[in-house]
């Protein structure tokens, strides 16, 4: 009995570690944002771009939220605009305040807006650098010409090695971005027709019979009657009577034939009883 505990010990540990190291992999960036009041306006846009699902199907990110004070303008776009411009603030790794301390030169990091296919001039990179002399991290675009002026602010939540959520002070200016359109989604299919029977082909059908009013010529006035032809006399049909009589015959000749046979022996009968 001690032995078949020692051996299962072992497995029921495992069992609780996969258990929870599948616990923490998960996460959903909106039940993480909305433990914060002050990024409740990013947490709803991210809602409003349909942008959760994606970001939590990465599995390993970097979102760098803005506070409400510091939205701007960015609430006020067109949705797809939206989409697109906070795409480009989740970063597809996992960073943290520890990790970015360590950087001690520029470093490149893919956005989520590289993913998208029609990210060009560097749209779907951001440039990580820091600024020595107040010892701050920022973010700009890698796209020649944008602002370098987005700095880290703090950290607002963190799920290592899966989630990072960092603040920053405003939106990341990426530009020609705006510009970008996207082609619709193509339309839905169209649901099958149900099955019907299928037409019979007209080389199979069965010729209508003509209607009598349509083969019949419609008489005229002023048609010329047919010249009378000679008629031939069609044969007549053999009598019902001549048939009787003939199918009768066998049967008389059959009877007399009957008759005279029974009548000779009766005579040779007689001949016989008289000579006794």
């Amino acid at each position: 009995m001690g032995a078949s505990k020692n051996s299962t010990s072992p497995i029921f540990l495992f069992f609780l570690l996969l258990v929870s190291s599948a616990a923490t992999s998960a996460f959903n960036v909106t039940n993480v944002l909305e433990k914060d009041s002050r990024f409740s306006t990013f947490n709803d846009l991210l809602l409003k771009a349909n942008l959760v699902g994606d970001i939590n199907r990465e599995g390993v990110v970097t979102v760098l939220a803005i506070p409400n004070d510091n939205i701007g303008d960015l609430a006020g776009k067109p949705t797809d605009v939206i989409k697109t411009i906070l795409k480009t603030h989740v970063v597809l790794d996992y960073y943290d305040i520890l990790k970015l301390r360590t950087l001690n030169k520029p470093t490149i990091m893919t956005n989520l807006f590289q993913k998208s296919g029609v990210a060009t001039y560097g749209q779907g990179f951001l440039n990580v650098t820091k600024n020595g002399t107040v010892d701050q991290t920022i973010f700009a675009s890698s796209v020649k010409g944008a602002p370098h002026d987005v700095h880290l602010l703090g950290t607002v939540a963190a799920i290592p090695p899966k989630l990072s959520v960092l603040s920053v002070s405003h939106n990341i200016m990426t530009p020609g971005i705006e510009a970008i359109t996207f082609a619709p989604p193509p339309p839905a299919k169209a649901p099958a027709p149900a099955h019907k029977a299928a037409a019979p082909s007209p080389d199979n059908r069965e010729p209508d019979a003509p209607s009598p009013s349509d083969d019949a010529p419609s008489p005229s006035d002023d048609a010329t009657p047919p010249s009378e032809a000679p008629t031939a006399d069609a044969p007549k049909p053999e009598s019902p009577v001549a048939d009787a009589a003939d199918a009768d015959a066998p049967k008389g000749a059959s009877f007399k034939h009957l008759a005279s046979s029974s009548l000779g022996l009766v005579l040779v009968l007689a001949s016989f009883l008289a000579a006794y």
